[in-house]
């Protein structure tokens, strides 16, 4: 037996153990309770995260305007988000390792959070402006990683669905982001709700025991994980399987973020539809994400108890779905019926894509603070990357607004999990 083969044996004993214990667990009403409370708080924070992150992008052109700026020449406030997102996914791995508690380190995350937000209307200055996004990306990441690190501590083998559910609540909150750009058109009035969101999630969280409390731990269900893995190394290399998911979420959000930050620039410069419409563009690329996610939370639900190979399957489809969006609005660019066609699909196939992801490394991995940071990191890294590539092409060639398209369309890291897939559970 090769060791590739001898990992797989160990990986499927192992996870159906897992399961095994988790079914036949007997836990208290107080502790499922406290599961449950734990679970709406993270999914709430992914919330926050998900209101930041559509916000930035969609209030990109008034916070650029306000410094005397454009949004395709101020794109470096990608590079400056990229870096804090960074810094802040690959410092999660401590930040959240024993001793410290993970809860108390999200709570002071969404305080610090909230003061960034309640200043970014007065933002005058561009230099200001990078130090705000670096401070943003630097807390979204750490946070958005707490919540995935934080969900599998809690719910160890029935994590899936919940790592689902954590995309699902991004997706709603960021929807509600430009619906609230249409009802009230005020800056201020956007980032203090944000806030406001931010401080009570904190204190929601302050209410609640600490997860990681002795007596508290003793009582959760057992974690999915490798007989004998200490670290979540695998045969072909330390976080192998790691560093391929987060090279797919990578491409994932990296395309979100870009559609997010540059579909309403796209609709002015391109004239494909009315520009009065331009903010409609985001919002109904959100519900469609939501819709997506909404779907594909209730398909991961039903694949439960389903090996791990129908995740592979179903994940494929909801891939080729936003690819053939996409590949519409680029082959009729001129047509409005492609535009909104392409739109709508590639929202809707790309919005459960992360929450597939999430649920495989749950089942595919050992827990630990590492190897979620290092999947976050790929994550943090796409959603600033990219957007700065998109503006560095379409301010400095010959390609104009429809290379938001075609950088949108890129997904090879994406067929490395398929491949994956076929190596390891065929």
């Amino acid at each position: 037996m090769t060791d590739d083969e001898e990992h797989a044996s160990l990986l499927k004993t192992g996870t159906t153990e897992a399961a095994r214990l988790g079914a036949h667990a007997h836990e208290t009403p107080e502790v499922a309770n406290l599961r449950l409370w734990w679970g709406i708080c993270y999914a709430n924070a992914m919330g926050v995260c998900g209101i930041v992150l559509v916000a930035l992008g969609s209030t990109l052109s008034a916070l650029a305007a306000d410094c005397g700026t454009t949004e395709t020449a101020v794109g470096t406030v990608f590079i400056a988000r990229g870096v804090g997102a960074i810094t802040g996914a690959l410092g999660s791995a401590r930040l959240y390792a024993p001793p410290r508690r993970g809860n108390a380190v999200m709570i002071v995350v969404l305080l610090l959070l909230s003061v960034v937000l309640l200043y970014m209307p007065f933002v005058r200055e561009v230099w200001v402006l990078h130090a705000t996004w670096f401070l943003l990306g630097a807390c979204t990441a750490t946070l958005d990683t707490g919540c995935q690190i934080m969900t599998r501590k809690v719910h160890g083998v029935h994590a899936g669905p919940w790592l689902g559910a954590n995309t699902v609540c991004f997706a709603i909150a960021g929807a509600l982001v430009p619906l609230i750009e249409i009802v009230t058109g005020e800056l201020f009035a956007q980032y203090a709700t944000l806030a406001t969101i931010s401080v009570l999630n904190g204190a929601a969280l302050y209410a609640a025991p600490h997860p990681e409390s002795p007596d508290v731990r003793a009582l959760l269900p057992p974690r999915v994980g490798v007989p004998g893995g200490k670290d979540g190394r695998h045969a072909r290399g330390p976080y192998h399987l790691e560093i391929i998911f987060g090279g797919a979420v990578f491409w994932l959000i990296g395309g979100k973020v870009n559609c997010t930050s540059y579909i309403s620039t796209y609709v002015r410069q391109t004239d494909v539809v009315a520009a009065s419409k331009a903010s409609l563009s985001v919002l109904v690329l959100w519900i469609a994400i939501t819709v997506g996610r909404l779907v594909g939370l209730q398909d991961q639900i039903n694949l439960k108890k389903q090996p791990t190979r129908a995740i592979f399957a179903h994940l494929a489809v909801w891939l080729l779905t936003g690819t053939v969006g996409m590949f519409v609005t680029a082959v009729f660019p001129a047509q409005p019926w492609a535009f909104w066609t392409g739109v709508a699909l590639y929202g809707l196939g790309n919005g459960p894509c992360v929450g597939y992801c999430y649920d495989l490394v749950n089942r595919m991995t050992v827990a630990t603070e590492e190897g979620m940071s290092i999947v976050m990191f790929g994550l943090n890294f796409g959603a600033s990357l990219v957007p700065y590539l998109t503006t560095v092409i379409w301010d400095y060639t010959s390609s104009g607004p429809g290379v938001l398209i075609w950088m949108t369309l890129l997904r090879s890291e994406e067929r490395r999990v398929g491949k994956e897939c076929r190596s390891r559970w065929s």
